[in-house]
């Protein structure tokens, strides 16, 4: 939430911290992307973001984020904005600066086989919508078309083995992979309807992302 980011963005410049380790799904990892920005600008939250703030760009360069997810789902390791929810506005909206994209991303598929299945399936459905929706974007081009298609054809043949068999390591494996390549390809290309109406739709319902994503895909 944007509270959380005041909040940490508070601490982390209480400590005078030097970088900061983003480990978690990827609410964690954009809470951490958005500490690491407002550890170092003037402010609060409100002045960077989209729809409900000021949306003014950073000042500063963010502090250096290391990012190890530990879901295959949103690509946040390799995305130069934060998603935050904003309760009070009933929406979730973005902080975004080319600073703010991880300096590392360590993508590790054991960290993902104890997921739940329910959070398999709905992170899944948001790496395999992450994938659809940039190489159909009118701005795709080649070399996003190649990441995507990349990962949606590893997506495609792990997603339901992930979801039924958590310790299938070459389905969390290739998830994993899938889910690196989505954040890669909406980086480069964007996204489209699905994740147009999952924004709202997310702050007015308490669902997971992946799975308004999977309701609106169709």
């Amino acid at each position: 939430t944007v509270e959380d980011a005041i909040a940490g963005g508070a601490a982390a410049k209480r400590a005078g911290a030097e970088v900061i380790v983003a480990f978690g799904g990827g609410s964690v990892i954009d809470a951490g992307k958005a500490i690491a920005a407002l550890a170092t600008n003037p402010g609060d939250v409100f002045d960077y973001l989209e729809v409900i703030g000021r949306a003014q760009p950073l000042t500063q360069p963010s502090l250096p984020v290391i990012a190890i997810p530990t879901t295959a789902g949103t690509g946040s390791e390799v995305t130069r904005n934060a998603v935050l929810a904003s309760p009070a506005h009933r929406v979730k909206v973005s902080v975004r600066s080319p600073s703010m994209l991880p300096r590392v991303a360590l993508v590790d598929p054991e960290l993902t086989y104890s997921l739940p299945a329910a959070v398999t399936a709905a992170t899944g459905m948001d790496a395999l919508t992450q994938l659809i929706e940039p190489f159909v974007s009118s701005r795709a081009n080649p070399l996003t078309d190649g990441i995507a298609w990349e990962g949606l054809r590893r997506a495609a043949r792990s997603l339901q083995r992930a979801v039924e068999n958590g310790s299938d390591a070459a389905a969390r494996e290739e998830m994993a992979f899938a889910s690196l390549c989505g954040g890669l390809a909406l980086a480069n290309s964007g996204l489209g309807a699905v994740h147009g109406f999952a924004g709202p739709f997310g702050g007015m319902f308490h669902a997971p992302h992946g799975a308004i994503c999977a309701a609106l895909l169709a």
